[in-house]
Parts: C-alpha cells; structure tokens; sequence
C-alpha cells in the first residue's frame, strides 16, 4: 500500500515539473493579408512570428575542481534553441495551420476550401501562402 502512495506521490511530482517547463516556443505576432489575383482568385498570406529567446551563456570554467556535471553539459546541448530546431519549426508549422483555419472561419474569406502553395521560412517567423478554390 505504500508503494503505491509513494507511486502516486511521485507520479504527481513529476506532472509538476513537466507542466511548469516553459512552452518550447511563444508566439509573439500573427498576420493575414488577403488580395485578389488578375483572374479574380483570393489569395491569402499568413504570418505567424515567434519570440526570440535569450540564450544563458553555459559556464565551463568554475575554478578547480568544479566543472559541469554531465547531466548539465548533456541538458545545456539538448535545449533546442528555435532558429535551430526543424522539430520545433515543424510544431509550428502545424500550429501555424491551425491558426489559418480559425483566421479564415472567423472571416469568412474562403467560402469552401482552400489550399496553401507556400510555405516560407524565416529565422524566427512562417508564412503559409495559399488561395481559396
């Protein structure tokens, strides 16, 4: 029984620590432009920018005696940093998509289905391009 508790007791500690972690990136900004084609198609371009973040320098040197743990080395090398990550840039493309599908609902832009063509990257930003059909 006590197993358990400690089970549980821990399972809880653990749910603590994940769901304080920072989100892996913040939106910060998010565009829509709409414009109509020679043929009379609307189009659309959808911004959607991330915050930068501050990278923490990682002390290497701390006197005699007192170098990084590998853990810490291990944790500093696996924080991915935006401008660096396709896993996090791919995360924000779905999201990306997401917040187009609402913005052109909430509009009433594109009356039946749409499609995007383009998709362009920037260090800290993804534009989705498309037209509705």
């Amino acid at each position: 029984k006590t197993m358990k508790k400690c089970v549980l007791a821990l399972m809880v500690l653990l749910a603590g620590c994940a769901s304080n972690d920072e989100p892996p990136f913040e939106i910060n900004n998010k565009q829509f432009h709409e414009k109509q084609d020679d043929q009379g198609n609307k189009l659309f371009a959808y911004v959607v920018s991330v915050k930068a973040k501050h990278r923490e320098n990682f002390n290497l040197d701390r006197g005699s005696n007192k170098s990084p743990s590998r853990g810490e080395v291990k944790q500093y090398i696996e924080k991915e940093h935006f401008e660096e990550s396709s896993i996090l840039k791919l995360q924000l493309e779905d999201q990306a998509v997401e917040l187009l599908n609402q913005e052109l609902k909430d509009r009433k832009y594109c009356d039946n289905k749409h499609e995007v063509n383009d998709v362009l990257w920037r260090d800290l930003s993804v534009q989705l391009r498309g037209r509705c059909l």
